[in-house]
């Protein structure tokens, strides 16, 4: 059973996805950068015996945007995942990651370890980083970047077509069938054509980037256990910053699959939820 569902939070609604049945193992799962719950389409159907919360983060898909003058640093997001498990009633979850949105479930994980059973990230777990000497450097480009683009929108594409293939070919190429998925939570018909909708803002430098001794804090503050996927093809899995963070972890199985950073939208997800499901102990 697939259903939608939102979620009226302080500030911002958010928009999901519910693939299950409700009372299964829970599962919060959190989407890429300028993706949106879609990510999840051909994995969470396959993970039987969960019920599977996809959400369209804050600037995503068909939530909201964040009020004019907010940021959209990671930990504004960890900070919704807070309110959502309040509101599905859910005491202790696990939570289910790609790219971005596996740096935010790792920060969730750090932060609230009493809440979270497993933990599962594709292609992420460690966020942008930044010494301390570029702090001041970094905030003020935040704060022009956020001026600069608070009045922006999206580019407008004459077709759907060539909007698909703009996706395809963007930071993280991705197959036109993928792009297909995604666009189904955030390509709009708008006069003149069609328009990839995500809150220009979210293309800003973050407020600050936090420092390699902060994401070893976190690491090291996470009591579940975790299960990392890292396509063979990934752009940082093989970087010595993802060999020393992959160490740091006190229980982490790492699991290496043919294919690119959206592998699990690219014909990897049967194999992922079947690690997936045995990961979770629901087959």
């Amino acid at each position: 059973m697939t259903y939608s569902r939102e979620f009226a939070l302080p500030g911002v609604t958010l928009a999901a996805q519910v693939f299950g049945k409700a009372g299964g193992v829970p599962v919060l799962a959190t989407h890429g950068w300028l993706d949106n719950a879609s990510t999840f389409d051909l994995l969470a159907p396959r993970l039987d015996g969960c019920e599977v919360v996809s959400l369209d983060l804050a600037g995503h898909g068909l939530s909201g945007s964040r009020s004019p003058d907010a940021a959209y640093n990671i930990w504004e997001d960890a900070g919704d995942l807070l309110e959502v498990r309040e509101q599905l009633g859910w005491a202790r979850c696990n939570l289910l990651g790609h790219s971005r949105g596996a740096a935010i479930a790792m920060l969730f994980a750090g932060a609230f370890p009493e809440y979270v059973d497993k933990l599962v990230l594709i292609e992420g777990g460690v966020p942008l980083l930044g010494p301390p000497a570029e702090a001041p450097a970094t905030l003020a480009r935040s704060f022009r970047d956020r001026a600069a683009l608070r009045s922006k929108s999206g580019r407008v594409f004459t077709d759907r077509a060539t909007a698909i293939d703009e996706r395809a070919q963007g930071f993280t190429k991705l197959t036109t069938a993928a792009a297909e998925i995604l666009a189904r939570r955030s390509l709009r018909e708008v006069p003149g054509g069609f328009q990839w909708h995500a809150d220009q803002r979210l293309k800003g430098s973050a407020e600050v980037r936090l420092t390699r001794e902060h994401v070893h804090a976190f690491i090291g503050a996470i009591t579940a256990p975790v299960l990392m996927v890292l396509a063979e093809t990934s752009p940082f899995g093989g970087t010595d910053l993802y060999k020393e963070m992959i160490a740091a972890f006190a229980n982490i199985e790492v699991v290496r699959l043919p294919g690119g950073h959206h592998l699990h939208l690219e014909g990897a997800e049967a194999e992922i939820a079947a690690r997936v499901r045995r990961f979770l102990g629901v087959g």
